[in-house]
């Protein structure tokens, strides 16, 4: 029996919409898979990216086939097997596009909500009002592939997102000594040496890299001892948790600070290690004792890549802005310390997660503190998403650091008396 005319017409229509949501689909999965098969920073975000455009090509096929169906009248059973499998690919593809999107929203939400609603409606029409599954008569295989395409789909998607980031953690080591002091009549001469290994097997950008060398004296006074008493005081008032019966608490004043390495300018390899050497002369008895610290900001090479240029802006220019408060307050300094700031935005490892995470950027301070009071260390950064001046609170920084390998290290202090 012939299908009237209303029915042929209907059929059309859906297999119109069908047709064209597949090729819309196609489009966008082969342009985020083509971009990370070859620009993906990790073997996993290629394979990701490979998974895309299969599933991308796969709906445009599905597309051809559903306009023989539905509009040249030569369907067959592979025609329409095909047109499910397609249908099928960008439902699995949307369906983890969300997944990952779920963490953030971005306007590009919409779009895997789009897909997911439309590839329903699709197999609703396929399989409900066409009765497609009766007319496919290799069900067994076609169930199948489908099965292992979604099941390798699925493996795909936990080792990206979840395996990987655990299983090769960075690892960075940094010290910082003082060599042998030499002095003359006038000049102390004390040599540094500085360095950073890269122990594990993921690459590391150094965001940024600072020392700070400290003088200290002590108000020695002898006679008469100091109390519990005040200590009681000590512990109170600054937290001290070294106490001294004939020496009040020491007295700190930054000497030496400054910048190892060119803000976001360096890459650690695996096994690389970067050296560097300074001596700093101190006027021969200004000091009784020097402490030496160094510190880093790291990002994990396989995470993310610098997008831009370095802006670098100076406070003492123009309108002079402050740090935010969370800076100076972190590294105890007054508020209207100098600093120059180092910004650069950064993109993601791979294309999915720059459509599915907002827009980030890095920051670096190095501050320099006011004509009385220098920053015992003169290093902050943060990795944000919106305005710079609010301060990560923990999660955020363990998020940031699980994401993408963002991660502050120290050396503590090294002491010599001189």
């Amino acid at each position: 029996m012939e299908p009237t005319q209303p029915v042929v017409r209907r059929g059309r229509i859906s297999g119109g919409f069908t047709a064209a949501g597949l090729v819309a689909a196609a489009a966008l999965l082969v342009y985020l898979g083509q971009a990370d098969t070859r620009h993906a920073l990790s073997y996993a975000g290629r394979l990701a990216g490979g998974i895309l455009v299969v599933a991308g090509l796969a709906a445009f096929a599905g597309a051809i086939c559903a306009v023989v169906d539905r509009f040249a009248g030569r369907g067959t059973k592979y025609t329409t097997a095909i047109t499910l499998f397609g249908v099928l690919a960008v439902l699995g593809a949307g369906l983890m596009l969300l997944a990952i999107q779920i963490e953030e929203y971005t306007r590009w939400l919409w779009a895997w909500l789009g897909l997911i609603a439309w590839s329903a409606w699709a197999l609703w029409d396929l399989l409900h009002r066409r009765r497609a599954w009766r007319e496919i008569t290799f069900r067994r295989n076609f169930a199948a592939i489908a099965s292992f395409t979604a099941l390798i789909t699925v493996a795909n998607f936990v080792y990206t997102q979840i395996y990987t980031p655990y299983a090769s953690p960075m690892t960075v080591v940094i010290s910082a000594k003082i060599g042998n002091i030499r002095k003359d009549k006038e000049t102390t001469y004390v040599p540094l040496t500085f360095q950073m290994e890269n122990t594990g097997k993921v690459a590391a950008y150094v965001v940024g890299a600072s020392y700070s060398l400290t003088g200290v004296n002590w108000k020695s006074t002898y006679q008469p001892f100091r109390s519990v008493k005040e200590w009681e005081k000590e512990i109170d008032s600054d937290g001290l948790t070294d106490l001294n019966a004939f020496a009040d608490k020491p007295e700190a004043f930054t000497v030496s600070l400054g910048l190892l390495l060119a803000p976001f300018d360096y890459k650690l390899d695996p096994g690389e290690k970067y050296v560097q050497e300074k001596t700093i002369e101190l006027p021969t008895q200004a000091y009784r004792a020097v402490q030496v610290e160094s510190d880093a900001y790291l990002l994990r090479k396989d995470r993310m890549l610098q997008q831009a240029p370095v802006g670098e802006y100076h406070s003492w220019v123009e309108k002079g802005e402050k740090a935010p408060e969370w800076v100076t307050r972190w590294l105890g300094i007054p508020a209207d310390s100098a600093y120059v700031k180092y910004s650069v935005p950064v993109s993601y490892s791979n294309q999915i997660l720059n459509f599915t995470r907002k827009r980030r950027h890095i920051t670096l301070w190095w501050m320099l503190g006011t004509e009385n009071t220098n920053p015992l260390n003169p290093m902050a950064a943060s990795l944000v998403s919106d305005e710079e001046e609010k301060e990560p609170s923990y999660s955020e920084s363990q998020q940031e650091l699980e994401r993408y390998g963002f991660s502050y290290l120290s050396t503590g202090s090294a002491t010599a008396v001189l």
